[in-house]
């Protein structure tokens, strides 16, 4: 099934999930789906809870009670989704060019399109650098250069835009347009507004009880 084929079909789905940490709840009840071709920004203060429900929807943290529902088609790369967290596993050591070959390799997809992910990127001047001296800003975009390499269906980000300057996230916004065109699903955590406005918002504030 093509990517545009997907558009309106469920991408996930969570139904009565809760979180907690340490002895605080987070949240609870929580039932909310994503479909294809779909932006849900998940919004609340500091504290609320936003990144604890990403990394319950990629698989990377447990639910207190409730279940998680994806729908990604068995040809995606991975599990079909691609977390961007605050942690963005940069080795110092490694370059872009190195990183994003092992993302490659890793996901068990072509090395072709490293070239193109980072020039898109505006990182062609910088892929042979170490991890050590590029700037915060660069950093992300290594990270989102992952997305261009081994494609999902399904994007999580994490404050996507934070430590981009201005040209940086009008490039995020860009590439987020054309995953939805092509018809991806984006769920993401946001603090401040984005050239793109959401199709869904998600208050975490209001599941707690």
């Amino acid at each position: 099934m093509s990517n545009i084929a997907r558009f309106g079909q469920i991408a996930l789905k969570t139904e009565d999930v809760s979180a907690v940490r340490g002895y605080a709840l987070l949240f609870s009840d929580l039932n909310f789906s994503l479909s294809y071709g779909q932006f849900a920004a998940v919004k609340g203060p500091n504290g609320s809870g936003k990144t604890t429900f990403l990394r319950i929807v990629a698989g990377l943290a447990e639910t207190e009670t409730g279940t998680i529902k994806r729908f990604v088609p068995e040809t995606a790369s991975g599990r079909g989704l691609f977390f961007l967290g605050h942690e963005l596993g940069l080795r110092t050591s490694e370059t872009p060019k190195s990183h994003l070959t092992d993302w490659a390799d890793i996901h068990g997809v072509s090395r072709q399109s490293i070239p193109g992910a980072l020039q898109r990127l505006g990182l062609e001047t910088r892929q042979d650098v170490p991890a050590w001296s590029l700037s915060a800003g660069q950093k992300k975009r290594v990270a989102l250069a992952r997305a261009l390499v081994a494609p999902c269906p399904i994007w999580l980000l994490d404050e996507p835009a934070s430590a981009l300057d201005v040209k940086g996230q009008t490039l995020l916004c860009a590439l987020m347009k054309e995953h939805l065109s092509d018809g991806g699903a984006i769920l993401a955590a946001l603090h401040d507004p984005m050239e793109i406005s959401p199709d869904i918002e998600l208050d975490i504030g209001a599941f707690v009880s």
